[in-house]
């Protein structure tokens, strides 16, 4: 068959099969697929690749002829052979060349005459369909006007197949549902990378009104519910009916701007509600979740039916994706609490750097910044309105989880090493008074024995007996004593060893403490404390209006 028969039906293949296998939709990849098609017919002078390399085709037409070697099931196994390595690696273009090179052959049985698909074990011609009564009957002539209609065909067959290749079958498969399970787990999926939003149809779960549009998702309340932001700025659910304030009728979720989450951990005790709204970063929309126990006992308003951010009776408050919009409108932000921990989640939109004048102090005030890393978390000691000292912290920075790991990894490891010191000493002690004992024993025995042979009333060789067993006791007593003293050493080398550890982990401790405070150089009050992005950075910024010297 023509080249571009062959090229629209590996591709054909490459879209439905190996992309659904996991195989990237790379420009790579599809040029192997397309290439890999049509070397097979480098055997025929009359092909395309035939007339790119006729001094290769020319040998290999005149010794094995057409659709023998190259077509044969042995040339596609050596193809795989030699691309099994990579295929391990992990490398997708080799797995495109294995089925381009196989789709050849495997069309080519359409044709008249077949392929030798045995070659060089056999001559039999492999063809498709079969047909004893009528041989060429359903088969495909090379340059035939069904040649040309199938190539058309399977390229247009890759529109479509293009089309699911490049979102996924699974996503695919969940646009084509419009269910809010799938809207779920599109959302789950692209809520790491970018702001999401729904194109819903949906009904009021009471009153039955409709509500259609594109709305902002700001979370997955379970596997069959969505939180999303409506008209009135207000968050309310979408999901199943009974389940949720909307019922979906018809959902998708898309990605809309690129964008990062980040996550922290406050703890709240002595602190005011409103302080999550300031921790967070001005840049960027923020959620909290916890349950906070109060000083006080605030009011708090619910709206029944509806979906609540914030809900609580008496001193307990439980935040679920409120935003400092949600504590305000409440008039919470002047509540004190007495214990809790909030997780905050900030969704901040990418963008460029805010340009220098954004950081610009005003008149009267000076400007400090400092740079750490993006989603870095850092505790402000001091916000807007105070006074600070020249010296004073400002803020601080997270310490490295490392660093508590490895003394508690050190700790381990001296407490191991205490153990098994002292069962290993305790085995040598034990072992060293029974070989004095035995010492003894036989200093003894050889004395006895010495006594008995001067008297006449034992042959010389019991004193010889006696001697030979002391001297082994004697050597015996003495590698243990030896054997003490080696473990004696290792023993304070390993504590040397431990203790050295101590002292470096100390001093990175000191030094990250130093690294990590943020201190005013001026006397004064602060006019503003924030951070913004720098270059790949962040930038934590504060502006000092200074008292006059």
């Amino acid at each position: 068959m023509k080249a571009s028969t062959h090229i629209g039906f590996a591709g054909l293949l490459y879209l439905v099969l190996l992309t659904t296998a996991g195989v990237g939709l790379t420009t790579l990849n599809v040029l192997a697929v397309a290439v890999a098609a049509v070397i097979p017919d480098i055997d025929s002078g009359a092909s395309l690749v035939g007339r790119v390399f006729p001094p290769v085709t020319r040998g290999i037409e005149r010794r094995y002829g057409h659709r023998t070697l190259t077509h044969s099931l042995l040339m596609v196994f050596c193809i795989a052979l030699l691309s099994l390595v990579p295929l391990l690696a992990g490398i997708d273009v080799f797995a495109c060349v294995i089925v381009g090179y196989a789709s050849h052959p495997l069309l080519d049985t359409c044709t008249p005459n077949g392929v030798r698909l045995f070659y060089p074990f056999s001559g039999v011609r492999c063809v498709f369909p079969f047909d004893g009564n009528s041989p060429h009957r359903f088969r495909v002539a090379t340059g035939s006007k069904l040649d040309s209609a199938l190539a058309i065909l399977f390229f247009a067959a890759c529109i479509p197949a293009l089309y699911v290749a490049s979102q996924g079958y699974e996503r695919f498969i969940r646009v084509a549902e419009h269910t809010v399970e799938s809207a779920v787990k599109d959302y789950e999926a692209f809520a790491r990378s970018a702001i999401v939003y729904a194109l819903m149809e949906a009904h009021d779960q009471l009153s039955g009104e409709p509500l259609k549009g594109r709305f902002h998702v700001v979370g997955a309340l379970n596997p069959r519910a969505l939180v999303f932001e409506g008209p009135d700025r207000k968050l309310h659910t979408v999901g199943r009916d009974f389940e949720s304030e909307y019922v979906a009728d018809n959902i998708v979720c898309e990605k809309g701007e690129p964008a990062r989450s980040a996550v922290r951990a406050v703890e709240m005790s002595g602190r005011l509600l409103g302080f999550l709204g300031e921790s967070g970063d001005t840049l960027c929309e923020s959620y909290f979740f916890g349950d906070v126990v109060t000083a006080g006992t605030p009011v708090i308003l619910s709206r029944p039916k509806f979906f609540n951010a914030v809900t609580g009776s008496g001193k307990a408050i439980r935040l679920n994706y409120a935003r400092e919009r949600d504590l305000g409108d409440l008039n919470l932000n002047g509540v004190l609490a007495a214990g809790g921990t909030v997780i905050v989640k900030t969704v901040r939109r990418e963008g460029p750097p805010a340009p220098d004048h954004a950081r610009a102090a005003p008149p009267g005030g000076v400007l400090v910044d400092f740079t750490v890393s993006v989603g870095e978390y850092v505790e402000f000691r001091k916000q807007k309105g105070d006074t600070v000292r020249a010296g004073e912290i400002l803020a601080v920075r997270a310490v490295p989880e490392n660093l508590d790991e490895q003394n508690a990894v050190n700790g381990m490891r001296r407490a191991n090493a205490d153990v098994q010191d002292r069962v290993s000493v305790l085995g040598l002690d034990r072992e060293i008074a029974d070989a004095l004992l035995a010492s003894a024993s036989d200093s003894l025995e050889f004395s006895n024995a010495v006594e008995l042979v001067k008297r006449g009333y034992a042959p010389p060789s019991s004193r010889a007996r006696s001697e030979l067993k002391w001297a082994r006791t004697k050597r015996s007593l003495e590698k243990l004593l030896a054997a003490r003293t080696l473990l004696a050493g290792k023993i304070a080398l390993e504590h040397g060893r431990l203790r050295l550890a101590d002292s470096a982990l100390m001093v990175k401790e000191r030094f990250h403490a130093i690294r990590s405070e943020f201190r005013s150089p001026y006397a004064g009050i602060l006019l503003d404390a924030r951070r913004e992005p720098s270059g790949g950075k962040e930038k934590i910024i504060f502006i000092i209006m200074r008292f006059s010297p």
